[in-house]
């Protein structure tokens, strides 16, 4: 099979597609999926540059080659012996936090709780572009926050970056809730963040958000303080000083921290960096949201798309042996939507 691989860290340049590469073989649990397409995420480039190192490497068999990529959308072409739900020939989609089975190859090996099936009505193109935003999303307000639907009608929600992936989805799933959204952007996306739901968007070359706005409920913030000069201060500064307030980031210290100090010393040094955050900022709840497949979200997700109230919003399409230019493209952070990789027939 074709895959791109990795053989070393660094820039976009060390993704090589190769091919005559061994076809997986699915565990009793897995199905087989040929790739149709997959997106390129924010966390790949990361990735690809030895973020997250000391975890992702204690998962895979063989350090190198590494094959990224997360999010797919295909056919299943072969089923786990533990398998009833799917067969052969069922187009899927879905998002692999396996670090041993990633999506930008012709085939991966899919844990049965990070797929179900496509929607019938979008490409595999438009598939692939939204179960990884979704379930960052999902993730970030049901499992980190504990926010449930109800608890979301009528606030007022912030979103720190609204023309990307998890933006363009974000700002509509939170306007299905009926909450009142205000995001930040660039000239160009205004009129994408406000078809896709939002009521006002901050050109944020030109405009400061924190001197805009004020009391509001939620902050999802997107960019963090390595995009953001003191991101979770100008956040804050929105939120009414209360214990209903949340900040909520995607874009935090954990992950680095540990690749510095190492898993021992790492993980309660960054757990003492999110305590000192939270006593600063109190009243206000904070969050540092980390992905976490979720098959109940990946299954709300089929029936937000199912009944229109998510649509799929597509920045640009790359071929998969023009994915060093794919990475470029994310790399700019001027995107409208998501990057995506279309697969060989």
């Amino acid at each position: 099979m074709y895959g791109v691989t990795l053989r070393e860290y660094g820039d976009e340049s060390k993704l090589k597609l190769e091919e005559g590469l061994t076809v997986p073989e699915p565990k009793s649990n897995q199905v087989l999926v040929k790739v149709s397409a997959s997106s390129v995420n924010p966390l790949d480039l990361m990735k690809r540059e030895g973020y997250g190192k000391s975890i992702f490497e204690k998962q895979r068999k063989h350090i190198f080659p590494w094959i990224i990529g997360s999010d797919f959308s295909g056919t299943v072409a072969e089923i786990g012996s533990n398998i009833s739900q799917f067969k052969i020939g069922d187009e899927v989609w879905g998002c692999s936090s396996n670090a041993s089975s990633g999506t930008h190859a012709e085939y991966a090996c899919i844990d049965v709780d990070e797929i179900t099936h496509k929607p019938s009505q979008l490409d595999h193109l438009h598939a692939a572009s939204l179960p990884y935003v979704a379930q960052t999303t999902w993730s970030a307000i049901i499992r980190w926050a504990g926010l449930r639907p109800q608890d979301l009608k009528e606030k007022k929600v912030f979103i720190q970056g609204g023309a990307g992936g998890v933006g363009c989805f974000s700002i509509q799933l939170f306007k299905s809730m009926g909450c009142e959204i205000a995001t930040t952007c660039s000239e160009k996306n205004i009129e994408l963040v406000k078809s896709l739901g939002a009521d006002r968007a901050i050109d944020y070359n030109k405009s400061n958000f924190e001197e805009e706005l004020s009391d509001y409920d939620i902050a999802y913030d997107l960019l963090g303080d390595h995009v953001s000069d003191h991101a979770v201060e100008k956040c804050c500064s929105i939120l009414k000083k209360t214990a209903d307030s949340h900040y909520i980031t995607l874009t935090h210290p954990f992950v680095r921290t540990i690749d510095n100090k190492g898993i021992l010393l790492g993980a309660p040094h960054a757990l003492y960096l999110r305590q000192l955050q939270k006593r600063k900022f109190s009243p206000i709840n904070i969050h540092w949201s980390i992905y976490r497949p979720s098959l109940s979200g990946l299954e709300q997700l089929t029936e937000l798309v199912q009944d229109g109230t998510i649509k799929p919003i597509i920045d640009s399409v790359f071929k998969i042996e023009d994915i060093g230019q794919a990475h470029r493209k994310a790399a700019t952070g001027h995107v409208s939507g998501k990057v995506i990789i279309e697969h060989h027939k």
